[in-house]
Parts: C-alpha cells; structure tokens; sequence
C-alpha cells in the first residue's frame, strides 16, 4: 500500500518593509516634488518676496507662515522648499559625474590591471589623503579670484565652482569602489566562461560586470548624495556658499546664525530639512548595500 505524502499549503507571506528606508523614500520623494515644483505650488511663496509687516522675524511659525518670516520679511518655508532644490540638483549631478568617471577609471583597472592600475590606485590614494574640505576651499576660493580678475570667465558662478568640486572629489572614492567591486567579479564563473568562449573584453565588460555593478553604483550614488549635501553646507558656513539671493540649505543655515537667540526657525528649520534629507538618503543607501551584499560602499 502506498500513502500519499502531502505538504502543507505554503502561506503567502508580504514582503517585509523596513520603516527607516520607506519613511526615508517617502521623505525624498515628496521634498523632492515639493523643490522642483515650487513655482507652480500655490501655498508656496517666492523665495525672494518680503513682507513690511514680517521683517526683523516678527512672524513666528504659525498658520500663515510655516516656517515664521527672516529679517527680510520672508517665508523661510519658501526659501527651504527652493534652497533643497540647488542642494539637490548639485548634489545629484556631482554624484553622477563622480559615478560615470569614477566608474569608468575603477572598472578599467580592476579589470585590465598592470600599470594603468597602479596609476589609478596611485591617483586615489593621493586624493583621498587630502582633506576634502581645504580642496574645496582652495579650488572655490581660485575660481573666485579667476572670475573676478580674468576676462571670458565672467560664467563661472560660485554654483559651477561647487559643483566641479564636488564632482572631483566624488571621483577618487566611486573609482576605489568600483576596482573593489570589478577584481572580485572579474574571477566570478560567467566572467571566467565568457573569456574563455572568447568573448572580448569590451562585451564582457558591458555585458557582464556592468549589469552587476549596478546595484553597488546605486548604493554609492545614495550614501554619497548624502555626503555631499553635508559638504555644500560646509563650504555655506565657511562662506562659500550660493550667490545671494539664491537660497540653499547651506546658506540659509549660514545665513540665520547670527541671529539664533533673537529667532531660531530661520536656522534651524533649514537644518531639519538638510537632517532628514541626509538621514533618508543614508537610511535607503545602507539597505541597499545590505540588500546586495556590498562590503565596499562606504565613501
């Protein structure tokens, strides 16, 4: 006699949601929404608009401002909405620059090796012992001087200046990331059978260690946006910040400590914005790199 062997019926089980990273994305998002769209909100006043009535930070935070009013009489939630905006956007297009030059040198030379390799490493060893912030004091502070002495340079504002400096020292850190990340991939068995069908080295590195590479570039891309909008706030309180009247969080920061005692929320309003902003952009990057199983993402 035979006996039926029977399992029980599998339970459908929902994927479990980390709290950190979702509220974190939900932050991004609507921040995100909220500084690119502001123009066309119409709860959200110009960021250069003062009110008589509201000068010297005579509204505190309430109904009809959020955020209260600055010394100029203007909303500080209109200006944190519109400075997130230039924190962002040179944030984000420094950390793409830094992935597609960093990237593009790493994975060359932990895939060809031999002396284009010790170049590379050479060249990052020497960036990263560098103190980041003096670099970009030193480079802002030239292309200043050069704007204002040299003729044909008169384009190159302080929000170029940042960017290019941001964007160069993203470089030295994504590369080291991605030789990491390309020397252990290169001796993985699809990489290793590709070769050995005689694939060439441009489609195995297009059609096999990119692809891969994808998730660590993505975990990097997080955690160091992060990293650089604490650094434009830096270059902000040392002075080194946007042109007036153009607001960022770092300026805005900058912009209301004097003042701290008399009024706080012109200051620390535009820190919490810049506090959640860092914190969801490192909450989503550490899941990602636990998600993929990326020991090297850290900058």
């Amino acid at each position: 006699m035979t006996t039926a062997l029977t399992t029980p019926a599998r339970r459908f089980k929902f994927p479990k949601l980390k709290f950190g990273a979702t509220t974190g994305a939900i932050w991004l998002i609507v921040v995100t929404f909220l500084a690119f769209t502001a123009d066309w909100m119409p709860f959200i006043r110009d960021y250069d608009d003062g009110l008589r009535r509201a000068r010297n930070f005579k509204i505190e935070p309430g109904a009809d401002f959020w955020f209260g009013s600055d010394r100029q009489g203007r909303d500080v939630f209109a200006r944190s909405i519109y400075g997130g905006k230039l924190s962002l956007l040179i944030a984000f297009v420094s950390i793409l620059i830094g992935v597609i030059v960093g990237g593009a040198l790493g994975m060359i030379a932990g895939y060809r090796r031999g002396w284009f390799e010790r170049v590379i490493n050479v060249a990052t060893d020497s960036m990263l012992a560098l103190p980041a912030l003096v670099v970009a004091i030193l480079v802002v502070g030239r292309f200043d001087a050069l704007r204002e002495n040299v003729d044909g340079f008169s384009w190159l504002s302080r929000s170029w200046s940042i960017l290019f400096v941001l964007s160069l020292l993203s470089v030295a850190p994504i590369a080291r990331i991605v030789r990491a990340q390309t020397l252990s991939l290169s001796q993985r068995e699809f990489v290793l059978a590709a070769r050995s069908l005689g694939a060439k080295p441009g489609r195995i590195i297009f059609r096999e260690i990119v692809p891969n590479l994808v998730p660590a570039m993505v975990s990097v891309a997080f955690t160091g946006i992060a990293i650089l909008l604490v650094a434009e706030g830096g270059l902000a309180f040392l002075g080194y910040s946007i042109e007036r009247p153009v607001p960022s969080w770092g300026g805005l920061i900058s912009d209301g400590r004097p003042d701290l005692r008399k009024a706080w929320w012109p200051t620390l309003f535009p820190c919490f914005m810049l506090f959640f902003t860092v914190l969801a952009f490192n909450l989503i990057g550490d899941r990602l790199a636990r998600r993929f199983d990326i020991r090297e993402a850290a900058l």
